[in-house]
């Protein structure tokens, strides 16, 4: 194995280089262990610099630390050449949705044993018009009160800062007009929420959908026209049973292929993927069948 170890040092708590330091020196010891080098990501970094050392040190396995949105960075920026690599996650951010549906262990040392041990399992991602989707994109209101809370108030109120925004959208009965084609089904009109994910998870709900897995080849859409709290609470059982799609109101299909487009330009309609922002509608997605080779913990 010869690894390039990814962290950004500007997300979470800055502890990017301790981690990547304790997994160098679990691994010293370890003869499938050819080779090591460190990578700082951040906006400031240039990425084609990053691919070109990759290439110059004949890297076989990327190692990256972090969150959903740090995995999404590093699938977007390998895109072209990805399905060359084997990827191991060593978690650190706040959700981890990819690595619990993966069952990747949050320790740190019980991650680096899932590198070392080399069982992988390939995986599916999505292109998003020039970027990429490795677990979940949102269209609406959980969109909408992402991008419209800063980070002062993040740090300020936490997760509070969230959910004050996301009432004062709710309250204002703010829908959003858009279509979604597929291969296989069309829906247009005024919707609350949309989600389109990868797997069965949504948030690290590892429960939000038990028809899907992570190689199934598909992307799954669910359409939320109106949040109606009272309807969701009634509904508990079936959404704790991976049935979420199933509650009367909501409009569920699976595909390959999906373009959203705003049905107005009034105002831009914001996408959230994988944590962080993306592009406005319209969109273009693909699902990228098992082209994503992740170190997994082994089924035996």
């Amino acid at each position: 194995m010869k690894i390039m170890v990814i962290y950004n040092d500007t997300s979470g708590k800055n502890e990017g280089e301790q981690i990547a330091n304790n997994f160098k020196n679990f691994v010293k010891n370890n003869k499938d262990v050819k080779k090591i080098i460190f990578q700082v990501t951040n906006p400031d970094v240039d990425e084609k610099k990053i691919l070109q050392s990759a290439k110059d040190h004949q890297i076989d396995t990327l190692v990256v630390i972090g969150g959903d949105g740090t995995v999404h960075h590093v699938v977007r920026m390998f895109q072209e050449t990805i399905d060359q690599y084997q990827v191991g996650l060593i978690p650190g951010g706040t959700v981890n949705n990819l690595a619990r549906v993966l069952a990747i262990p949050l320790e740190q040392d019980e991650a680096f044993n899932v590198i070392i041990n080399q069982h992988t399992r390939k995986i599916d991602y999505a292109k998003v018009n020039d970027d990429v989707m490795i677990s979940t994109m949102t269209v609406g209101i959980l969109a909408d009160t992402a991008s419209k809370v800063s980070q002062e108030e993040k740090q300020k109120y936490g997760p509070l800062a969230f959910t004050k925004r996301f009432f004062r959208i709710l309250f204002k009965r703010r829908k959003y007009p858009l279509s979604i084609q597929t291969e296989d089904d069309f829906w247009q009109g005024k919707a609350h929420l949309v989600t389109i994910t990868m797997t069965n998870s949504v948030g690290g709900f590892t429960q939000f959908d038990a028809s899907a897995t992570p190689d199934d080849g598909q992307m799954h859409v669910t359409i939320i026209p109106k949040l109606q709290f009272f309807r969701f609470i009634y509904n508990i059982p079936r959404i704790f049973k991976g049935e979420f799609h199933k509650i009367p109101g909501v409009t569920y299909f699976s595909a390959k292929e999906a373009t959203l487009t705003p049905l107005t330009d009034e105002k831009k309609i914001v996408t959230r993927t994988d944590g962080d922002p993306t592009d406005d509608l319209p969109v273009h997605l693909q699902a990228i069948h098992q082209k994503l080779a992740v170190f997994t913990p082994s089924t035996k």
